[in-house]
């Protein structure tokens, strides 16, 4: 299940940090940057890390980093849990479910086939790593067919399962035209909050996929009202999770020590603020 979060006023280490803040760099990079600044919990890609796997390491290795950088593992991205076919990653991710009891199994769309049969499938991943108490949670993305927070909560419920729910990125729910007012009644399903930052109006508004992998920003570095949504989440949410996520062009160029550290310095910001 969701690991809460350590007080309704959130800090720094309550926050993962994601696979995707920095490029494909060395895990040892990775982790070291990690906890220089101050985090504690970190995500993995499968998709990189099986990759890794078949490159000559062995998850004892990954044990030993994670380990001796004093970090934990508590998000594994992403999968698509809705499709005709299981995903392959799903093997990988069950492995090291059962090794590391994650908090989320993170998923993405598009679904296939109707919103139960999107249901149905989401479900049973559910089940599945409901064993090892790991989240799966649906992350609706505005460049496929499950959009919206709302349009996931529409296979959530169907679904029916205590350890589904939603993923809710702030940066898709801009790209949608969307604000905080439109997560009014769906808190209940949000347990996981990411975070980014950057513009209200997209920068590439004919290609939301390429503009989410290049142009997001550190938190208070934007447009979003991130201090709102914290204080948000505070009220509705307490127990839910955040993940940092920023993919940005131009951070992926600098060192990972430096960006890791200003993303943190961006989060100690914007909680401040929301207090």
């Amino acid at each position: 299940m969701t690991l809460q979060a350590t007080d309704v006023a959130p800090v720094l280490s309550d926050f993962t940090f994601s696979f995707n803040c920095l490029p494909e760099v060395p895990l040892d990079e990775r982790f070291a940057a990690a906890r220089a600044a101050g985090f504690t919990d970190v995500g993995i890609s499968i998709r990189w890390l099986g990759l890794w796997l078949q490159d000559g390491h062995d998850l004892d290795e990954f044990e030993s980093l994670l380990t001796s950088n004093g970090l934990r593992l508590t998000e594994l991205e992403a999968v698509r849990v809705m499709q005709e076919e299981p995903d392959p990653k799903l093997e990988l991710s069950a492995v090291l479910a059962d090794r590391f009891r994650p908090a989320r199994l993170q998923s993405v769309a598009p679904y296939a086939g109707t919103l139960d049969d999107a249901a149905a499938r989401s479900g049973a991943v559910a089940d599945q790593f409901a064993q090892w108490g790991v989240d799966v949670v649906l992350e609706p993305l505005p460049f496929t067919n499950m959009q919206t927070p709302a349009a996931a909560v529409e296979i959530i419920t169907r679904a029916n399962r205590p350890n589904l729910s939603m993923c809710m990125d702030v940066w898709h729910l801009y790209r949608m035209g969307l604000d905080l007012d439109h997560l009014d009644a769906l808190w209940p399903y949000i347990s996981t909050v990411q975070f980014n930052d950057g513009t209200i109006e997209s920068l590439m508004p004919d290609d939301l996929l390429q503009d989410c992998l290049v142009n997001r920003m550190v938190p208070g570095q934007g447009e979003f009202a991130l201090a709102e949504l914290v204080r948000q989440r505070n009220i509705h949410r307490p127990d839910s999770t955040f993940s940092i996520e920023v993919i940005s062009a131009s951070l992926q160029q600098q060192d990972s020590f430096t960006t890791a550290q200003q993303i943190a310095d961006g989060i100690e910001a914007v909680l401040a603020a929301s207090r």
